[in-house]
């Protein structure tokens, strides 16, 4: 990685992080990471971020919910075929309780597997470039750029507020 490098520019206030990120954005320049020590909504609006993919997790927790379920009921029905009022062994309707029961289970199950893999959760080892402050009071904005962009970069980063750029190892 010879040709690219990483810049870390370090703001005090919200409105200066959320001015360089849209500078960032007009000049073209992806943003990698953005830290901040309170959740900020219009953050999201302006990096036009994508839907999470968690809810691929909780609909596959949901189809084998519902599989599941259905095939305890209909093996427990015929491995001990308890015939109340004539009713077929396999009665589909009473069935899907409990295939509806297990896919609500095995759905919030894959929604939690999904959110704590998403968010990196718990993370063993933080990155190189996290500066402890970010928790407290500060805001970080991780750029990456092609090599000869470095000093323009770290310029758009300073006119936008930052009281600190620096290139971070990514």
């Amino acid at each position: 990685m010879t040709g690219q490098r990483t810049l870390m520019g370090i703001f005090s206030s919200l409105d200066d992080m959320l001015r360089a990120v849209e500078a960032a954005q007009r000049a073209k320049v992806k943003v990698d990471t953005v830290y901040s020590p309170t959740p900020c909504h219009q953050l999201a609006e302006i990096l036009d971020s994508k839907p999470s993919s968690v809810r691929f997790f909780t609909l596959l927790g949901g189809i084998l919910g519902l599989a599941l379920g259905m095939s305890l009921a209909v093996y427990t029905a015929l491995q001990w075929e308890f015939i109340v009022g004539g009713r077929p062994v396999v009665a589909w309707i009473p069935f899907m309780i409990i295939g509806f029961e297990f896919t609500i289970l095995l759905g919030i199950m894959g929604n939690l597997i999904g959110m704590l893999m998403k968010s990196r959760i718990p993370r063993i080892k933080l990155p190189d470039h996290y500066d402890p402050r970010f928790t407290k009071d500060r805001f970080g904005v991780l750029i990456g750029c092609p090599m000869g962009e470095v000093l323009r970069i770290s310029q758009l980063l300073k006119e936008a507020g930052a009281e600190g750029v620096h290139e971070v190892e990514a």
